[in-house]
């Protein structure tokens, strides 16, 4: 702007020898001025404006270039902690503690399944072989208990007979009788006595309980309710 100024003032000291400058001429030079004074500013306006929108893209370039460098040396500290361990002192291992005795592995499912099936069918056949053994070891005493009975009994019943005496009735009932006949058969041999027949066993006084015991060509033997034996002639 001041050599503005100066250009102006020396075109009035070349006007001024030949004649004064008019009104009009003074007019226009001031106009003249003011548009050089207003395009000056403009420009430096324009100047400002764009040194300011290169020094924000100046600052933003250098924010990005400053988080790409931070972001690149950030796997530094990670691979130097992964690697401190190579570094570390060997240390003795600790004693390992003594073998302890494990226990038995269970049994498969699938054989306990089977054996729990096969279970009450074996457990049915130790049942009814035990009550198989069990009664016949009751039917054994029972029998033995029997048989010791009748042993006792014969034994009792032998005794008393050995003890008893001879009826008197019978051998009178005896006397009275008559063989009439005798009819010699094998097991089918008879004795006709007192006119009626009787075989091996036949009971001939139901009173004295006196029964045949044998028939035989010269005697007939009869025997009583206590095993007494009485013999009959055959006349």
């Amino acid at each position: 702007m001041s050599l503005i100024n100066q250009a102006l003032r020396k075109a009035q000291n070349q006007r001024s020898p030949n004649q004064p400058a008019t009104a009009a001429e003074n007019a226009n030079a001031a106009a003249a001025t003011n548009r050089s004074y207003n395009a000056s500013g403009t420009g430096s306006k324009s100047g400002l404006l764009v040194g300011l929108v290169a020094g924000i893209a100046l600052l933003i370039g250098l924010v990005a270039g400053l988080l790409i460098v931070l972001l690149r040396s950030e796997p530094a500290p990670v691979v130097q902690q992964a690697a401190a361990p190579v570094s570390a002192t060997v240390t003795t291992p600790a004693p390992s503690p003594p073998a302890t005795l494990q226990p038995l592995a269970p049994a498969p499912e699938t054989s306990t399944a089977a054996t729990k099936q096969g279970a009450p069918s074996v457990l049915e056949e130790l049942r009814i072989a035990r009550e198989a053994a069990e009664a016949k070891a009751a039917a054994e005493a029972l029998a033995a208990t029997e048989a010791e009975a009748a042993a006792l009994a014969a034994k009792q019943a032998a005794e008393a007979a050995a003890a008893a005496k001879p009826s008197m009735d019978i051998i009178q009932w005896l006397s009275d009788a008559k063989i009439s006949g005798v009819r010699l058969s094998g097991s089918a041999s008879k004795v006709i006595l007192n006119n009626k027949a009787y075989a091996v066993g036949d009971t001939v006084n139901l009173v004295l309980d006196l029964k045949v015991m044998a028939i035989q060509e010269a005697r007939i033997l009869f025997v009583d309710a206590n095993g007494k034996k009485y013999t009959k002639q055959v006349l």
